[in-house]
């Protein structure tokens, strides 16, 4: 399956020539806020779950709770992670961008401090309309989630959303690359639905593995742009 195939091919393209440099500056900002998550989890993920399950579902409790971690733990790192990829959205486009190159056997072209700048702005008003696309959908759905009972069936349609969305998200990094205007990322994610999909399930796994997480959204845009550059679908 491509979206399978193309998630792994990404922990390795992050380190090749050309390319890992666009990784660390990321991964330092992945750090700091995935700590802050990890002990805000710490603290308060205790109280949270007893919130989430209602008292006339104990008898459940051996097979909802550990479901509850799950998504609970998937949605502290998600929320974090949008939030780190807006603060590197920049690196992210030029780390498609050198991933591309690499694989078309292309020498990496300089970069001039003055564009870098200029597109950086571009780049993270971009990020803010994709974060607003998402947050106007998610956003029911988590509120429907805190809801006893209904949040059985409200807590797996946000996931199934949210790995649609991180698929759109690291794809996002190669179409700004090449001037792919919102409308038709967005009808290029309708075309194959299920790999995106499988993409970005795996995707949303690995943003709740900690010390993984610190990687795993360079390795999203890196596999995203090989499955663009592959299926040469844009």
């Amino acid at each position: 399956m491509v979206g399978l195939r193309s998630y792994f091919s990404g922990m390795a393209l992050i380190f090749k020539p050309g390319v890992r440099r666009f990784v660390w500056i990321p991964f330092v900002i992945n750090l700091l806020l995935f700590s802050l998550a990890s002990w805000l989890l710490w603290t308060y993920m205790s109280s949270m779950l007893d919130n989430l399950l209602p008292t006339w579902l104990d008898w459940l409790s051996w097979l909802l709770m550990p479901l509850f971690s799950i998504m609970t733990l998937l949605l502290v790192y998600l929320s974090f992670s949008l939030l780190a990829n807006i603060i590197a959205a920049p690196f992210y486009v030029y780390l498609a961008r050198g991933v591309e190159r690499h694989l078309n056997g292309e020498l990496n072209e300089p970069s001039n401090n003055y564009s870098v700048i200029k597109e950086a702005l571009s780049i993270m008003g971009l990020e803010l309309r994709k974060l607003t696309y998402y947050l106007v959908r998610a956003i029911p759905l988590l509120i429907l989630s805190i809801i006893p009972g209904i949040n059985i069936i409200s807590l797996p349609l946000w996931l199934l959303f949210s790995a649609w969305f991180l698929t759109f998200e690291y794809m996002g990094y190669f179409f700004e690359n090449h001037q792919v205007m919102f409308k038709e990322q967005k009808t290029h994610m309708q075309s194959d639905r299920v790999n995106h999909i499988v993409f970005g399930s795996i995707s949303l796994f690995a943003v709740s593995v900690p010390i993984f997480n610190l990687f795993s959204p360079a390795i999203g845009v890196a596999g995203a742009t090989k499955m663009l550059v592959e299926t040469k679908r844009y």
